[in-house]
């Protein structure tokens, strides 16, 4: 039920993603019917039932969180007051046995950002990471940059003709692909799942031609690329995009919604193209 809510939600902030203003009633419009489209009843009594088991198992996931935070707070604090005696005191070995445990109480602090923040698919940043961590709290960019909006080409149709399963593994494969590109052009960036079948990219970069440039090579390469699943089944797909070049105090928001709506011309252009 959890990835079943999960596509429906990210269906619904695909469709309301260009709106100034999303109001309540938008939103459970978009989301009804994104419910029925797959086959999900949000009046009948066992969904109820689901949705509050799942309830149940997110506030005993966060319940973890916290009690792992408080324990690793707790560390630290230890930790803390053990260096600065052993400052004081000149005591080598236990500056020495301090930092050990640091190191380890790091590595738990990481696994658990990563439970926090980590896609659970492609392991890349999710949503929660862009808004907490990519942009400050006010909304707006920290530096300056591009900003590239990738949208895989036909997933829906990936969906109904071969499944879940092989869905997902096209998600990882341009995921993987899309990173080990950029990073052979040496660039600064990270990326983000935003929804189901979407990316957002931040890029350290400020040449806007050059890194649509480098994007039109890697969908190039793409395209001569066959997808090939266990069971033998051969395809191919691609994806379109949105490049935007965005300064320090930028809104992060209305400049998504520019790589959004650039996307969108990018893959009328893409479908014209393939009748021809």
């Amino acid at each position: 039920m959890k990835k079943k809510l999960k596509k429906i939600t990210d269906k619904t902030v695909q469709d309301l993603l260009q709106n100034e203003i999303i109001l309540p009633s938008s939103y459970f419009e978009s989301f009804d019917k994104h419910a029925k489209d797959i086959e999900v009843n949000l009046s009948d009594a066992s969904f109820e039932n689901e949705v509050s088991s799942m309830l149940v198992d997110e506030l005993k996931n966060i319940n973890k969180y916290m009690e792992e935070t408080i324990k690793s707070m707790d560390s630290l604090s230890k930790a803390t007051e053990e260096a600065q005696e052993a400052i004081e005191n000149k005591d080598k070995s236990k500056l020495d046995s301090i930092n050990s445990s640091l190191t380890l109480m790091k590595e738990e602090i990481d696994a658990l950002r990563n439970l926090v923040y980590l896609d659970e698919l492609t392991k890349v940043y999710n949503r929660k990471w862009i808004y907490n961590h990519a942009v400050k709290p006010d909304g707006t960019f920290g530096y300056s940059g591009i900003l590239l909006f990738i949208d895989i080409n036909d997933f829906n149709y990936i969906v109904d003709k071969y499944g879940n399963l092989i869905a997902d593994n096209v998600i990882i494969y341009v995921t993987k692909f899309l990173s080990q590109k950029l990073k052979k052009e040496k660039l600064s960036f990270e990326i983000a799942r935003y929804s189901n079948d979407q990316f957002v990219l931040f890029i350290k970069n400020e040449n806007l031609a050059s890194v649509v440039s480098y994007v039109n090579n890697i969908r190039l390469d793409f395209s001569n690329s066959t997808l090939k699943s266990k069971s033998g089944l051969t395809f191919k797909t691609n994806f379109t995009y949105g490049a935007v070049k965005f300064i320090e105090s930028d809104d992060f928001q209305k400049t998504l919604e520019v790589t959004a709506e650039l996307e969108d011309i990018d893959k009328q252009r893409f479908q014209t193209a393939s009748k021809d």
